[in-house]
């Protein structure tokens, strides 16, 4: 067994895709399917159920992930001490992502800053909310990025973009319902949804609050996916429908905007959110002037959703 192949346990089961995985470690998929096999024998139990359509965690997979996770968190731990030992007056900033962030907008977001402070590391980490909350707890990340988590009180944090969310439907929608900007909440609230997991990226914790702000009752159905792309699989093959941030969605003509009751677009809040004690150090108090700044600049909520925010914009029905 070896470090690598813990991560590339870890990059599947976060991803839901070995070719996505393989991608995320730098090897080919190959490589790293050989690397979970030569893993699951030495465990002498599977990890992982392949078919050709998807990939899921057996319970004995879901039961030692979060070990695996551990370790390899640790490993990057010990390095990032290592490096900055021997070099201490390298100053740096880590920033962990849910796994539902849009990676292109925290890039734009970042990006100024990088080209202004060259001489300030940015260090990038994905994590499910659960490692997310511990890593944060424990100081080895500065910065959080996730969907809005009003239980943060004793933090700053700070909203840097809104995420449009779309709708969609199980195997397919009667056009009755769509109108010339998608689909009003109040008409999809009958179906039935395919939820993730409330530790895994904060796409459950998002839906569950868009329903209790508009006083709507979620019917959730009885199982739960690992990811994003799992949920959109699952509507297309009618076990339920699904809502998803329009960023994360493959098949973008099988999905529609969803608006409320007076037209504006429905979408969700993402956050950085950083301790209070962290403003007085001065390289990150820079950054979080940044931030605010940046934040300050984006262009307020419309009466259309903002899928057009996306590098590649939804055709039509999404597109409005």
């Amino acid at each position: 067994m070896s470090i690598s192949e813990y991560r590339f346990a870890c990059a599947v089961a976060s991803s839901g895709s070995f070719t996505a995985a393989a991608d995320a470690c730098f090897v080919t998929q190959p490589t790293l399917s050989n690397g979970i096999a030569r893993l699951e024998h030495e465990f002498g139990e599977r990890i992982f159920i392949r078919t050709t359509r998807k990939v899921t965690l057996t319970p004995f997979g879901e039961h030692i992930l979060p070990y695996l996770s551990e370790i390899v968190h640790a490993q990057e731990t010990l390095k990032r001490q290592v490096r900055t030992f021997g070099a201490p007056e390298t100053r740096a900033i880590h920033i962990g992502l849910s796994p539902l962030i849009d990676a292109r907008q925290v890039a734009r977001v970042i990006a100024p800053f990088r080209h202004k402070c060259p001489e300030i590391e940015i260090v990038l980490c994905e994590m499910n909310l659960t490692n997310l909350d511990r890593e944060f707890a424990e100081g080895r990340i500065d910065f959080l990025v996730e969907v809005e988590n009003v239980t943060k009180r004793s933090c700053q944090s700070i909203v840097l973009y809104r995420e449009p969310l779309v709708f969609v439907p199980r195997g397919g929608m009667p056009k009755e319902k769509v109108t010339g900007h998608g689909v009003r909440l109040a008409d999809i609230v009958e179906e039935t949804f395919v939820m993730a997991p409330n530790d895994a990226c904060g796409l459950a914790r998002a839906t569950r609050e868009l329903f209790r702000r508009h006083r709507c009752k979620l019917n959730e159905y009885a199982g739960e996916t690992l990811s994003c792309q799992v949920l959109e699989e699952w509507a297309m093959l009618g076990i339920g429908a699904a809502i998803l941030p329009g960023s994360k969605l493959r098949q973008m003509n099988r999905a529609f905007p969803i608006t409320d009751k007076s037209g504006l677009d429905v979408d969700m809040p993402v956050t950085a959110t950083w301790s209070r004690k962290l403003t007085s150090v001065p390289h990150v108090s820079e950054f979080i002037e940044h931030l605010q700044a940046t934040a300050a600049s984006l262009k307020p909520r419309g009466k259309k959703p903002r899928l057009k925010q996306a590098e590649t914009p939804l055709p039509k029905p999404c597109e409005v």
